[in-house]
């Protein structure tokens, strides 16, 4: 089920990554054929996105690595990934949303340069790995292996690792 999305019309996902990727529809066209990642994300990905995104809106800040992390704890199939991994997911809500950045902006959050190589990253993951979409694990993984991030010091102190 589609769902409107504060990141615009259409397959939201792909605006949304056209858009900050920069693949503008009225461009001329890539010399290189581009894939439209959001087509490529599972039903749970598109959730952690969602979250992430609306908590970016509600900080006022653009969205960074760590609300992926964040939003990770909120959707149940990436709660799953961090709960195997020996990590309580509530905890660690608490601690990436303390860490949070936070601005003055009221428009759509744009995606960091971390959360792009991220989900850059979990598309490579996931393409490696022989999946054909792309899933929280494969975001969580790519996050967790950007040592720019330092989410990866964030999973360690909650017992992750």
């Amino acid at each position: 089920m589609v769902t409107a999305s504060p990141f615009g019309s259409g397959d939201p996902f792909s605006d949304l990554f056209n858009r900050f990727f920069g693949m503008s529809p009225a461009a001329s066209p890539p010399a290189v054929q581009r894939v439209p990642i959001g087509r490529l994300l599972s039903e749970s990905s598109h959730e952690l996105l969602a979250a992430a995104g609306a908590r970016a809106a509600e900080d006022g800040s653009d969205l960074d690595a760590a609300h992926l992390l964040w939003a990770a704890t909120r959707v149940p199939a990436a709660r799953q990934v961090l709960e195997q991994a020996g990590v309580d997911p509530d905890r660690m809500a608490e601690q990436v949303a303390r860490a949070l950045p936070s601005g003055a902006g009221d428009g759509e959050p744009s995606l960091t340069p971390a959360a792009k190589r991220a989900l850059l990253n979990a598309h490579a993951r996931s393409q490696a790995a022989g999946a054909s979409y792309i899933g929280p694990e494969h975001i969580l993984a790519a996050l967790l292996e950007d040592p720019r991030t330092g989410l990866a010091e964030t999973l360690g102190a909650e017992g992750g690792p």
